[in-house]
């Protein structure tokens, strides 16, 4: 069962959901079908990507991680392949795959 919730945690922690223990995700390295295009306009980022965005395939969140803050907005199926993050001090974005889980732009 996929709530489509999204939960973070800053440490070790022990958390379920739906009756089920999660696990950590660990983050694989961007590839051709799971990339972020990152465009620098003003004082924002502007983001596309060409994933399929699908009721049963699709970008479920992008995350935009600085050293002491977490910027987080959250997609749904059938959204348009684009967003905007203000600009802050970090440059590492995170983004989960309904179907090949979670992904970072290096």
């Amino acid at each position: 069962m996929d709530c489509n919730n999204v939960v973070t945690a800053t440490g070790e922690a022990k958390v379920s959901c739906c009756g089920r223990k999660l696990l950590p995700l660990v983050a694989k390295k961007a590839d051709e079908e799971h990339r972020l295009n990152i465009e620098i306009i003003e004082d924002e980022f502007y983001i596309t990507f060409d994933h399929e965005m699908s009721k049963s395939h699709y970008i479920s969140f992008i995350a935009y991680v600085d050293c002491d803050r977490i910027l987080l907005i959250k997609l749904y199926p059938e959204q348009s392949g684009e967003i905007r993050f203000p600009r802050m001090n970090g440059r590492k974005f995170y983004f989960y795959c309904n179907r090949h889980e979670l992904w970072f732009n290096g």
